[in-house]
């Protein structure tokens, strides 16, 4: 009976330090500011002394008050905080992107200030307050240097609350995983035979005419029609009805870098998109539907991040 107790005690005991290990440690440094800050009050100290000014003890001491606050208040404000999960986002490769986490606040207190980054050397850095006992989404700035399934790398969560002088963080190793889509890189031009030589040709039916202004193309004024009103006019147009775009790998053949071509269809998807035309894309054996919106837009993009340019020929 003894032996059960002792043994359950044990595996409770193993159970509660594996808990611990898993959960991320928070550190405490001064920042720039703070090293000056403690060098000031160093300075006050020797100058107390030498003169035995109770005067400035008094303010020496006030000092030293600030800072054993400011620490304590620090480290509490980032320990509250924990790491919840990456969220969806869409991030393109070799491009400033934004990785959405979302973090809890574990504490009846309210942590102000708090920031992540995956480099400490960044200097675009989001700052949010999550309310005690809640938890908000954060954007890390993050440049993937590839397409594909990408392990990001240590997030480092942090924050300078309330004076400035020292910078807690805790670190997370693994966050997780992104998709990330190819570079948008290439001609902006669609290419011929996907459906947009068509839109160029096509000016739609004629509605009536208008004054010329300033900025009005030239082509289209109505040379009779202004000599015989005494004014120059111009033909108004019913805006032509877009056809289907089609965006297809064989369509990329004169660039000879996969990973370009990829980005090249990567570019077309997105200006159709930017510009409310219907579009598919053929990728191998894979064939998307006609359609628009963000969701098929992530759809085709998703293709080509995964794609495995050695099946594509």
């Amino acid at each position: 009976m003894a032996s059960n107790v002792v043994e359950s005690g044990r595996q409770l005991f193993k159970r509660q330090r594996q808990s611990q290990s898993k959960k991320a440690r928070t550190y405490i440094l001064p920042t720039g500011f703070g090293l000056a800050f403690g060098l000031m009050g160093l300075v006050l100290f020797f100058m107390a002394v030498g003169y035995a000014n109770n005067l400035i003890y008094i303010f020496f001491f006030f000092l030293i008050s600030i800072a054993v606050t400011g620490m304590v208040v620090t480290n509490r404000n980032v320990e509250a905080i924990q790491f919840q999960r990456i969220l969806a986002g869409d991030i393109f490769s070799g491009e400033d992107g934004r990785v959405r986490i979302q973090i809890v606040n574990k504490s009846s207190a309210v942590s102000y200030g708090i920031q992540a980054v995956f480099n400490r050397k960044a200097t675009e850095v989001d700052a949010v307050t999550v309310e005690a006992e809640d938890e908000t989404a954060l954007n890390v700035h993050w440049t993937a240097p590839h397409r594909g399934q990408q392990s990001l790398p240590a997030l480092r969560i942090q924050g300078s609350y309330p004076f400035g002088l020292l910078q807690a963080w805790k670190q997370i190793k693994s966050p997780g995983t992104v998709l990330v889509y190819p570079a948008r890189k290439g001609t902006v031009e669609f290419p011929m035979g996907s459906g947009a030589d068509s839109v160029a040709q096509s000016v739609g039916l004629f509605l009536n005419h208008k004054q010329y202004q300033s900025g009005d193309p030239v082509r289209r004024i109505d040379w009779k029609a202004s000599a015989r009103r005494n004014e120059v006019l111009i033909k108004k147009f019913e805006e032509p009805e877009k056809p289907a775009l089609n965006f297809t790998w064989e369509q990329t053949e004169s660039i000879r870098d996969p990973e370009l071509r990829l980005s090249q269809l990567a570019l077309w998807i997105d200006q159709a998109e930017t510009q409310n035309y219907v579009y598919s894309m053929r990728l191998g054996g894979v064939q998307t539907p006609s359609a628009k919106g963000r969701e098929h837009w992530r759809r085709c993009l998703e293709i080509l991040a995964l794609a495995r340019v050695g099946e594509l020929g």
